[in-house]
């Protein structure tokens, strides 16, 4: 099967058990625009925005460095795009401390630059 990204406004109950695998303790928002990749009918990675705030995006562990968060990046951006807005900002901060520099890393190999202590990305047209 192939990695899907499915855009929703709320996680199925199906999902949830790997849902919750990704968030490690951090609480959905009530509301979102979520992005949810699933490989196998299972989820493997979660993201969610709120115009141009990417307020979270995390891959699970056991299927990092694959190319899914770079592909659920892509979807994010080309629907932010779509949607009118010209940046996406993410703060690193969202993570797990023990996490945040790699979130970092993995933002600014996506096109995001530093600016105020948020990681910005300009959205090409």
């Amino acid at each position: 099967m192939r990695l899907t990204i499915h855009r929703l406004e709320h996680i199925p109950a199906v999902h949830r058990h790997h849902v919750d695998i990704i968030l490690q303790g951090r609480a959905l928002p009530e509301q979102a625009a979520f992005y949810l990749a699933t490989f196998n009918d299972r989820a493997v990675a979660l993201a969610w925005r709120e115009q141009e705030r990417l307020d979270f995006i995390a891959v699970r562990d056991v299927t990092r460095r694959r190319g899914i968060g770079q592909e659920l990046l892509r979807q994010i951006k080309s629907d932010a795009l779509t949607a009118g807005l010209t940046r996406l900002n993410c703060n690193p901060a969202q993570a797990p401390s023990a996490q945040q520099a790699d979130l970092a890393a993995f933002l600014t190999s996506q096109g995001f630059n530093t600016q105020a202590g948020m990681l910005s990305c300009c959205l090409d047209r």
